[in-house]
């Protein structure tokens, strides 16, 4: 059996942006992975709303109180580890970091996704499986519920496929372009429905068969 940790933040935990809770699991693109994959691979979910690629943020503007232990860079090696041995890893990271209060640049951005890719490379777990880096969607600030802290970053989100790729390149990791495969809607103009979790996990499945196993 193929173990492949899926690592992100609200998109992969599957955030409904219609109900604001927790998309059923079969819902989610992890689960939609899962079942075109078949039984012979396991898909581990490790997505968490507000999850960061290098950033604890000790308040959040929107909720009104800290939010803990949401940088990726520190718990990815310990997840890592507890599910070692893994056979591909699945990181897709960056929409959180946009938020204007954190003040990152494109170029910051991805250069704390690098960080967290090498993270995994250098780990004494790390035994020459894929890594799968994947850019997120854009922000769609067309949406009237957008939160305030992301608006006025839908450029910079646009300009991460770019940085990611090279990153991808440079460290000798896999690449995938979210937005070329999901348009974020208008609900909130961060989240995906339902259609878009189903669409994703197809294109990630046939991605996965085509170039890995």
């Amino acid at each position: 059996m193929k173990n492949i940790l899926c690592f992100g933040d609200s998109n992969t935990w599957g955030y409904d942006p219609a109900t604001q809770t927790r998309f059923d699991n079969k819902i989610r693109w992890t689960g939609v992975l899962q079942e075109n994959l078949g039984d012979k691979f396991n898909i581990i979910e490790q997505g968490l709303n507000g999850r960061t690629t290098k950033i604890n943020e000790s308040l959040d503007h929107n909720l009104g109180y800290a939010r803990e232990f949401r940088s990726g860079i520190d718990i990815l090696p310990v997840i890592y580890e507890s599910h070692s041995p893994l056979d591909m890893l699945v990181i897709m990271l960056g929409t959180n970091d946009l938020k204007t209060n954190f003040n990152r640049s494109a170029e910051m951005i991805s250069n704390d996704v690098k960080s967290v890719c090498k993270s995994v490379l250098e780990s004494p777990y790390y035994s020459g499986h894929p890594i799968v880096l994947i850019s997120p969607t854009h922000i769609n600030e067309n949406s009237n519920n957008l939160l305030d802290s992301f608006i006025g970053t839908k450029q910079t989100s646009i300009s991460l496929a770019t940085l990611y790729n090279e990153i991808a390149q440079e460290l000798g990791t896999l690449f995938l372009d979210a937005s070329k495969v999901v348009t974020t809607n208008e609900i909130d103009g961060l989240h995906w429905d339902k259609y878009q979790h189903n669409e994703f996990g197809l294109y990630l499945s046939k991605f996965i068969r085509s170039t890995i196993f």
